[in-house]
């Protein structure tokens, strides 16, 4: 029976290393949580408004001559933007944005892949890869060498869509990966009553400065929501694992006290029955 007692004891002493482990974590990835949650919503307010003029203006430059609003059909590839994690304990996660890269990537496609978790998962890819060093670090260059090189390859004519793959934020359960078209520009029917806005100095000018200020805000709103995504993702491994932690914990500390009540039992009948005999 001792012997019962101490592999209880030793798996209680892991489970509660466990616990605290996660524990911290949680708390940890909490507060990133918050941190990168509100960083999403400052910046929502500044992307929807300038995605409703991109838009408005963009719907009144169908004559205009440029590569960004046709898809290349003569190119016979795509360029897909992966957005993985560099870390992991954070559940489904990077599996759910690998499910819809594996569906919709061909094997003659090139890839942009940030995050460690994505560069392991296509390792063996056998077309062009590049890869950012990407870990909760969304900054200016980042999102500039994105642009300037999806805007520069499109151009050339080298690719015939410019997709990002990324997850998408519902609520701090609810999490989706999708698959976001960046290049040929959205065409959407003509707003404010098919009247144009005044562009200056010319349409084409407009149109051409705006699309870069435009991807660069759309790539950056699409990093922010897959970090926040990220970040509850962690959230949540943590507390189920800090749930499970405590769960298993009682169990092993009723089996402990049972176990300690059958040694208490079996000493005092031994010591009756000795008694006894005496």
């Amino acid at each position: 029976m001792s012997q019962q007692l101490v592999a209880i004891k030793k798996r209680i002493k892991s489970v509660s290393g466990a616990y605290k482990v996660t524990s911290a974590m949680k708390l940890v990835s909490t507060v990133k949580l918050r941190r990168w949650k509100d960083k999403m919503l400052n910046n929502k307010a500044y992307s929807l408004e300038l995605t409703s003029i991109c838009d408005e203006i963009f719907g009144f430059c169908e004559d205009i001559e440029s590569p960004f609003i046709v898809e290349n059909n003569k190119a016979n590839k795509d360029l897909f933007i992966v957005v993985s994690s560099t870390l992991g304990l954070c559940g489904s996660y990077n599996q759910n944005v690998f499910k819809i890269a594996d569906k919709v990537i061909s094997p003659n496609d090139d890839l942009i892949i940030l995050g460690n978790k994505g560069i392991s998962h296509f390792g063996n890819f056998s077309s062009k890869i590049d890869t950012v060093d990407y870990s909760s670090n969304i900054d200016p260059d980042l999102i500039k060498a994105l642009t300037d090189y999806a805007l520069k390859n499109y151009e050339k004519g080298e690719y015939r869509k410019v997709h990002i793959i990324y997850s998408t934020y519902k609520n701090s359960l609810s999490f989706l990966p999708e698959d976001f078209i960046l290049l040929p520009l959205k065409k959407d029917s003509k707003p404010n009553n098919g009247i144009p806005p005044l562009m200056e100095p010319t349409k084409e000018k407009l149109f051409r400065d705006l699309i870069d200020i435009y991807l660069k805000s759309i790539i950056h709103s699409k990093l922010l929501e897959a970090e926040v995504c990220e970040q509850a993702a962690r959230s949540n491994a943590m507390e189920n694992a800090t749930k499970n932690a405590e769960d298993l914990l009682g169990t092993l500390n009723l089996e402990f006290n049972k176990a300690r009540q059958a040694a208490i039992t079996e000493e005092i009948v031994e010591i009756v029955a000795g008694s006894t005999e005496v």
